[in-house]
Parts: structure tokens; C-alpha cells; sequence
């Protein structure tokens, strides 16, 4: 499903990623953990497409993603989810509007996308929010908006960068459970930068980084 090799990534005279290779399998938890610092983040993002790095390749379903030629973003819109530690809702638009965005973007019919997006509200437990707009909604139903909205397009891989960072406790157990679900029934892979113990414990496989390396 995705292969990196040799990532290279500095800013300035700091180097933040010294070579890291790695693979992922189709419908795996992976993830990412290590002290801030390490380049998690980095890493995340260069796999994701959402930066370059200076030097390696990354491959995602037999697509050299970055070689010339490459229509980053529609390959991103198309093949990526992401959820970051911070929902990035839009508080002018409703739970269905915001899971609706990035299929209006890839071209998806107006109610051909609302469908999807209020069949994702309803696997999430959100059918009864469908029409709030994120200030009317706790912390735990915007982030769970928010994987809806990354699961729109039927993405192979979903990256997260700390999701339950900003959440409680039972919050954040919710939220990882609902990650192991949502790759039982729909096949998602997933590469989870995380500080929580508990949940890189019971991921598929986990990454350690340290100074800019898997170790």
C-alpha cells in the first residue's frame, strides 16, 4: 500500500528526517510514536503528500508520488484522508456540509455526496447532528466529523496526526476504537501519529522515531 524510501527532509541547517524507510500493508494500524522532536509530524506529512522532501521516494498503490507529472492534490483529494489533532471544521457550515466538502471537490454530484456524507455520520453515531454546526457539538463529535470528513471520497489511506490529542479521556478511547472499526468494515489502512500509549499499544504495528530515524 505505501512504500517510503531514504526520506530526507530539513529546514534551514536542521535536519529532521536522516533517512527514514518504511512500509505499510493494506488494512493496517500503524502507529508513529516517539518523543516531539523526532520528526513524527515530518514524516506524516511527506507521506501524505501535503509536503516534499529533499531526497527518497515514496510509492502509495504503485504511484511514485512525487515524479513529474503527479497531480498532487487530485491524487491526494482522490486517494487521501487526513485528521489532524484539531478538527478544522468550518464553523459557518453544518456536520453534512463539512463531510460534504472534499467530495464537492473531486466532482461528486451535490446529493450523491450529501448521501455518503450522512451515511458516514450514521456508521459514526452522528445522524443527529447532521445539521449542527460545530460550535452546537461537543469535542468528541467534531473530531468524529472530522474522520467522517476524511472517509468521503473512500480514501486507501488515512493519515492522522495526533486525533485525540485535544480530547478527554473517553474521548480519545472512543475515537480509537472507532479507527479499529472503520478498518473491519471498510478496509481503511491508517498511519497514526500519536503520544497515547494505551492506543500505539494496540495498533497492528508500532513505529518508534527518535532524532529523525525509525529505531
Amino acid at each position: 500500500m505505501l512504500i517510503a524510501e531514504g526520506i530526507q527532509k530539513s529546514y534551514g541547517a536542521l535536519p529532521v528526517l536522516k533517512g527514514v524507510s518504511l512500509k505499510v500493508e493494506k488494512g493496517e494500524v500503524v502507529a508513529i510514536v516517539g518523543a516531539s522532536g523526532a520528526g513524527k509530524s515530518t514524516l506524516l506529512h511527506i507521506l501524505g503528500t501535503l509536503d516534499k522532501p529533499d531526497a527518497g521516494s515514496v510509492k502509495i498503490d504503485d504511484n511514485n508520488i512525487f515524479s513529474n507529472g503527479m497531480d498532487l492534490p487530485k491524487f491526494r483529494n482522490k486517494n487521501i484522508g487526513f485528521v489532524f489533532q484539531f478538527h478544522n471544521l468550518l464553523p459557518e457550515f453544518s456536520a453534512v456540509e463539512n463531510v460534504m466538502i472534499p467530495a464537492l471537490i473531486a466532482g461528486t454530484h451535490e446529493k450523491q455526496a450529501r448521501d455518503r456524507a450522512i451515511e458516514l455520520l450514521e456508521l459514526l453515531g452522528l445522524k443527529d447532528r447532521a445539521n449542527h454546526k460545530p460550535s452546537e457539538m461537543s469535542g468528541g463529535e467534531q473530531q468524529r466529523t472530522a474522520v467522517a470528513r476524511a472517509l468521503i471520497n473512500s480514501p486507501s489511506l488515512v493519515f492522522a496526526d495526533e486525533p485525540s490529542g485535544n480530547l478527554d479521556s473517553q474521548n480519545a478511547s472512543d475515537l480509537h476504537q472507532l479507527f479499529f472499526k472503520l478498518k473491519k468494515e471498510l478496509g481503511h489502512t491508517f498511519v497514526i501519529v500519536t503520544h497515547n500509549k494505551e492506543f500505539a499499544d494496540m495498533a497492528d504495528r508500532k513505529l518508534m522515531m527518535k532524532d529523525g530515524v525509525i529505531i
